[in-house]
């Protein structure tokens, strides 16, 4: 007998109470941060509050969870009730911080997938029972390994951390632990009323959990879906599992899209002579020609949705190498996919001056639970850091200036500026419009410090190009629409 899995089960009220338990019911209230969207790579960001009420099943793959909460990327009230059967799940409500409009869909089986994980991953009594069901190892006394996860037991028997290396982008392998802490009886069971979750020891998850029961009826009315929606293959469901933290960051803070090993971009637009744009489905990349190369702008997501842009890229100007990644900020959206343009061999990335260090850190780690290019086939790396700009010149004559500004956004910001067809590129700060939009309708004060840096710099823009499509899939627009945005009158 594993003397271990017994102390595990006598500390959570005894096997028969584990057993015997069929669903449970939590209520709870907390907030998610995000490492990879602050101000710096080590000021996390406040991206969403959330309040829930849980309904899971813990034997089979079901839930419904009814969540309340503020996003604060984009301030939005997030409001739904999401229900799976086990393998198809439907949402009912506002989920999207893009888009807050009440939705009644299927959503994808991947997404179901991570959040089954991520229950999994976070339900004291799941992770017993499937220490029940094995197997299980204990290399240490008050230490169990069952499959990828190491559990760990306090003095009294109870589960203390939950550890698991997963694959978050760009970091590569990334250490995920689940902390439970102030046990208390429900019923006869002993459960964690706070639980928090850390990434590579940095705090994205803080939950306590005010109330919960636990009951020995199934409950199946309440994991009822109207209809089966998108059936992840294979390789999206590995990555619900190796990447689930990464992943639920962004569902939690009210994006849907989620990222999810989106394929090849959509098209690729030509701006001005010399001035592309590879147009993804959600993010962009800037591509500019050189007198014997190219130069990008931005590497977005993750190294699957760059590889299928880098032949748009290499096709943009053919027969000119990549040699310069330009990232106009680090967070990890614009910068996820770097590792694959720099597997291309002697390419330097150009980020601002502050942030020199996080980008040598992310081209050096390990990438080993998915292995890109640059795990693969190792190549030598130079980061550029830029104070105040960087001078390169273009294939027609005129010059690509790199400028750094600081902005609520991120302090160590990079524009694009193009001098010759007088376009500039930004990412996050300001996104395309079809029509002229009205004054401060986009995100706060960021066009606002935009145009001021734009002004400040003595720069001649005519046109926009942004690292985010806007309305009706817009990517270029002329530059007196962001001076609208900014509340600037034209003359």
């Amino acid at each position: 007998m594993n003397t271990s899995v017994e102390r595990l089960l006598d500390g959570l009220g005894g096997r028969d109470a584990v057993l015997a338990a069929r669903t449970q019911r939590t209520q709870a209230t907390g907030q998610r941060l995000h490492p990879g969207w602050g101000a710096m790579p080590d000021q996390p960001e406040l991206v969403a509050e959330f309040k829930f009420d849980l309904v899971e099943d813990l034997s089979e793959p079901r839930y419904e969870l009814a969540l309340t909460g503020p996003t604060h990327l984009v301030p939005v009230e997030l409001s739904y009730t999401e229900t799976s059967d086990g393998t198809s799940g439907w949402l009912t409500g506002v989920d999207f911080m893009f888009d807050p409009r009440p939705v009644d869909r299927a959503i994808p089986s991947w997404r179901v997938a991570a959040r089954q994980r991520h229950l999994d991953l976070t339900s004291v009594l799941r992770l017993a029972r499937k220490v029940i069901a094995g197997p299980v190892t204990s290399p240490a006394d008050g230490v169990l390994v069952l499959e990828d996860l190491t559990i760990h037991l306090a003095d009294d028997g109870t589960i203390a951390t939950v550890s698991v290396i997963e694959d978050h982008s760009p970091k590569g392998d990334s250490t995920v632990e689940i902390h439970f802490s102030r046990y208390g009886a429900v019923g006869q069971l002993r459960l964690p009323y706070r639980m928090e979750i850390t990434v590579d020891g940095v705090t994205v998850h803080e939950e306590t959990r005010f109330r919960m029961t636990v009951s020995d009826s199934d409950e199946a009315e309440s994991f009822v879906v109207k209809e089966s929606g998108e059936q992840a293959d294979a390789a999206q469901l590995a990555y619900a599992r190796r990447s689930t933290e990464w992943i639920m960051t962004y569902v939690l803070s009210g994006v849907r899209f989620y990222f999810d090993l989106q394929t090849a971009p959509v098209k690729t637009l030509d701006v001005a002579p010399g001035v592309k744009v590879v147009v993804g489905p959600s993010h962009n990349i800037l591509v500019v020609e050189m007198p014997d190369h190219i130069v990008t702008v931005d590497a977005p997501m993750y190294s699957r949705y760059t590889s299928a842009a880098l032949d748009a890229v290499r096709n943009a100007f053919p027969g000119k190498p990549l040699r310069y990644a330009v990232a106009t900020h680090f967070h990890y959206d614009h910068i996820g996919g770097i590792r694959e343009f720099v597997a291309e061999g002697n390419v330097t990335v150009v980020a601002g001056r502050r942030t020199v260090g996080f980008f040598e850190q992310i081209l050096q780690t390990d990438h080993t639970i998915t292995p890109d290019r640059l795990q693969q086939a190792p190549v030598p790396v130079h980061v550029q850091g830029v104070d105040d700009k960087l001078v390169l010149p273009m294939a027609d004559g005129g010059n690509l200036e790199i400028h750094r500004i600081v902005t609520d956004h991120s302090d160590d910001t990079l524009i694009a500026y193009a001098s010759g067809p007088k376009v500039l590129f930004v990412s996050d700060l300001w996104s395309a419009t079809p029509t002229p939009p009205e004054p401060f309708s986009y995100r706060g004060r960021l066009p606002v410090q935009l145009v001021d840096a734009v002004t400040r710099l003595g720069l001649d823009v005519e046109t926009v190009a942004t690292g985010h499509n806007g309305a009706g899939d817009t990517t270029v627009a002329p530059y007196e629409y962001l001076l609208r945005t900014a509340g600037v009158a034209n003359d």
